[in-house]
């Protein structure tokens, strides 16, 4: 049997989420108190700060929405708060658009390249087949997991996320306004990493396995996520929810439970929605 002895994420934000709670709990009762400080820490552009901020220290300051965030929220307050005129009011907008355009470009140029490296491993084990080796399904999927492996040898699907089927044993998805829909079918899924932001995210497990206790970062901002399961997997959600929902719409039946398939869901879910379900 499994046992499930809750290791240590280094990436769960739910300290971080605690702390910004406690500040927002602190402010308000510093004004109810009539005790002066200033305004514009709870003003509108704070929130944007402070979003990006958290978003920046759960993927390790290498998140582009974080740092949209962050900056934008930066911008807003120094100039409306603090009256700085940096006379770039009329190009924020459009600023906006080319950096959101550059981004996609590049994403999708990364897309571009990991089905390029499986069309090559393809071509050559069928190179090698023909001398002789056979040629089977499995050596399509082993170049899928192969041409999927970034430079710090973890399989992922790439920053936007490419829609499809992965035979990959991790996987790694941002869908910044964007939707991506993903089937994942290797027998040893080892979890990975989920980000929606203003976008949403339906990962297909239902002929997926695991074995043992597998853990997957699962994190929404102003988005949505389903998650579709095997019916005998055990899922453990523990992610923090601010003005958010978290619906487990599996049929349980305890009797089919298998507890050496522990799944561990750990992240923030903000403004948004995570739906599990199972067939």
């Amino acid at each position: 049997m499994a046992k499930y002895s809750n290791p240590k994420s280094s990436n769960d934000g739910g300290l971080v989420f605690g702390f910004v709670i406690l500040g927002i709990g602190l402010l308000l009762l510093l004004r109810k108190l009539g005790i002066f400080y200033p305004g514009w820490l709870l003003s509108w552009p704070m929130i944007l700060i402070v979003i990006g901020t958290v978003v920046l220290i759960k993927h390790k300051f290498e998140s582009f929405f974080g740092s949209i965030m962050l900056g934008f929220g930066l911008y807003f307050l120094l100039e409306r708060e603090f009256g700085f005129d940096f006379g770039i009011e009329n190009y924020i907008f459009p600023v906006a658009l080319i950096l959101l355009g550059l981004y996609l470009i590049t994403q999708k140029q990364k897309e571009k390249r990991i089905l390029d490296n499986v069309q090559e491993q393809i071509r050559n084990k069928s190179f090698k087949s023909s001398s002789g080796s056979s040629f089977s399904s499995s050596d399509v999927e082993d170049a899928q997991v192969e041409s999927d492996k970034d430079d710090y040898g973890t399989s992922a699907t790439g920053m936007g996320g490419v829609s499809g089927i992965s035979y990959s044993d991790r996987v790694n998805i941002d869908a910044i306004f964007s939707g991506v829909n993903k089937r994942v079918l290797s027998k040893n899924f080892q979890g990975g990493k989920l980000t929606a932001a203003f976008g949403g995210i339906d990962l297909n497990l239902s002929q997926a396995d695991l074995n043992g206790v597998v853990t997957m970062q699962v994190d929404v901002i102003f988005g949505g996520m389903k998650l579709i399961v095997p019916p005998h997997w055990d899922v453990r959600t523990e992610v923090t929810n601010i003005a958010a929902g978290v619906e487990d719409k599996r049929i349980y039946r305890q009797s089919e439970v298998d507890p050496d398939k522990v799944l561990v869901l750990r992240g923030t879910i903000l403004f948004g929605g995570l739906e599990i379900k199972s067939f």
